[in-house]
């Protein structure tokens, strides 16, 4: 393989940086299940518009061609962008209004490339949906990523190369749309793949197929289909899709609720990672369609009993943490510490840094969100990426802008910065700060701007925690709260549901055993054996 690009070496250093700042916590696991030597096709939903190659560009190894859609080729400096990164455009019928010349010979062209890509052993993306949505469940699956997967398989053995592999992954975020939360990238078992329409065994066509196309068509078209089909069911089943999306918030505060009951069994305190929270969040939709499918009565009986204890927990305002943690109250020590703590961030942000923060960075983004909430109306999946991009285009130019007076400013011993900062420490740089003329000093405080909004975040992170506590010692002291009640009730629902799962073979046990490609999850669910 040749080394990679420069422009793709930039683009993702660029893509890393928007992703650790838009994220606090993002990553990807099961990497080790990427297989070496062969091309693969990394197919995955599309919850979060381009924030979805941006984090897998972000995480994944290797380099990486993404297949988007064409008009994205068109927008400014994101266009370039994606070109820098190698992506490749791909048609779809709803944009055939903008759309100049043969739709079908561009796509038939896409097709080709990745067909070659995949040959030579080289990576690629493609959201089989076509489109992002806020659906809770993937959309119907195009049969274009079967299509390339059939003439790189076709093309590899021809030529004596590996055969190049589908790649199920699993994109996973707290909430896209909003700064500061969390992502994960999961990488799922490569897709077994059917014999090839010429070998024995392959997905039969119909007889009408026949007719029409003409047998060596409607084998591959069969073919096409059944691989479409299960892929899918891998799309569905690593997305963690339901009906609706209030099933999935159900489902994350059972996770939730039962999460805390087992930590706190065997005495771990520290919240659950993300990467532990999705699969406990898989464990658990699991155990509910299982559940659902053998004895509806009883999973429709603790639905009801797990909605009414999480309404009266949003009354109160309170996590399932709390009520297991009530009689473990933080000391007057404890509080004196987060005190300390929440001082002492302040003190900080209130500051240089804080300050920093806010010339640098909180015009464009206060300016960002309003436009991006305006241009996301037709588009409401978008609005996190419409966020980023926004912000992406103004943050480096309003640097730009602010840096010249500042340098200027700070260039003149008379300056009235120095009459409110000549004291104390920043004082002593006084003399070393105006002697650098200010074009240059310019270009010097341009990239402190995005240092100290970093510097900013982790200490309104610490502050936060630091709240948290507080706040919680003072609740845990007043007299508002049924505690009893509410502490009984979610113990008895926990140990229920903690004895449902704990009959059950699940994802992530040690005897667990992943469903055929296609296949969704609660299909290997079995009751466990003494």
């Amino acid at each position: 393989m040749e080394d990679t690009p420069v422009g793709y070496r930039a683009v993702r250093w660029l893509a890393k940086e928007v992703s650790e700042t838009w994220f606090r916590e993002h990553g990807a696991i099961e990497t080790d299940r990427i297989p070496e030597g062969r091309g693969v096709l990394f197919a995955a939903w599309h919850p979060g518009s381009l924030i979805d190659p941006l984090v897998m560009i972000s995480t994944l190894p290797g380099r990486i061609t993404f297949i988007a859609k064409h008009t994205l080729f068109s927008v400014p400096i994101l266009g370039r962008m994606m070109k820098a990164a190698g992506a490749r455009p791909i048609y779809r019928s709803i944009d055939k209004d903008k759309i100049e010349g043969d739709q079908k010979k561009g796509n038939q062209a896409v097709i080709e490339t990745v067909a070659d890509i995949l040959v030579e052993e080289g990576n690629c993306v493609i959201f089989p949906e076509g489109v992002s949505h806020l659906s809770s469940q993937p959309e119907r699956v195009k049969t274009g990523p079967a299509r390339m997967i059939l003439l790189a398989l076709r093309r590899a053995r021809k030529e004596g190369k590996p055969d190049p592999c589908i790649v199920p992954i699993g994109l996973h975020y707290s909430n896209p749309n909003r700064f500061r939360e969390r992502a994960l990238v999961e990488v799922h078992p490569v897709m077994e793949l059917p014999p090839l329409p010429e070998e024995e065994g392959a997905p039969n066509p119909t007889k009408e197929s026949i007719e029409e196309f003409g047998i060596e068509e409607a084998a591959d078209r069969a073919w096409v289909i059944a691989v479409t089909d299960n892929l899918g069911g891998e799309l569905q089943r690593t997305s963690h899709g339901l009906e609706s999306w209030e099933d999935r918030r159900l489902l994350w505060r059972t996770r939730g609720l039962l999460s805390v009951h087992r930590n706190r069994a065997i005495g771990r305190t520290e919240a659950a990672t993300f990467e532990e929270a999705v699969l406990g969040a898989r464990r658990m939709r699991a155990a509910w369609l299982h559940l659902s499918e053998k004895s509806p009565e009883k999973a429709q009986y603790l639905r009801s009993k797990v909605e009414d204890h999480a309404g009266l927990m949003q009354s109160y305002g309170l996590e399932e943490h709390e009520l297991y943690d009530r009689n473990r109250r933080p000391g007057f020590l404890g509080m004196l510490s987060a005190m300390i703590q929440f001082i002492w961030c302040w003190i900080w942000m209130l500051g240089l840094i804080t300050w920093s923060a806010l010339i640098g960075s909180y015009p464009p983004y206060r300016i960002a969100g309003p436009i991006a909430t305006k241009a996301a109306i037709d588009e409401p999946y978008a609005l996190g990426t419409k966020k980023i991009a926004i912000a992406v285009m103004l943050l480096p130019i309003w640097w730009f802008l602010i840096s010249f007076p500042v340098a200027w400013l700070l260039a003149s011993s008379s300056s009235p910065i120095w009459n409110i900062l000549g004291h104390g420490f920043l004082g002593t740089l006084e003399n070393s700060i105006t002697s650098i003329p200010w074009p240059l000093l310019t270009f010097i405080i341009m990239p402190l701007w995005a240092v100290g909004a970093r510097l900013h975040l982790r200490l309104w992170r610490r502050s936060v925690r630091s709240a948290h506590t507080l706040k919680r010692w003072f609740r845990l002291r007043s007299g508002t709260v049924p505690w009893k009640e509410l502490s009984d009730v979610q113990l008895k629902l926990a140990e229920t549901l903690d004895g449902i799962g704990n009959n059950l073979v699940l994802p992530g046990d040690p005897d667990w055993k992943d469903p055929p490609t296609g296949e969704d999850d609660h299909t290997m669910v079995r009751i466990r054996t003494a």
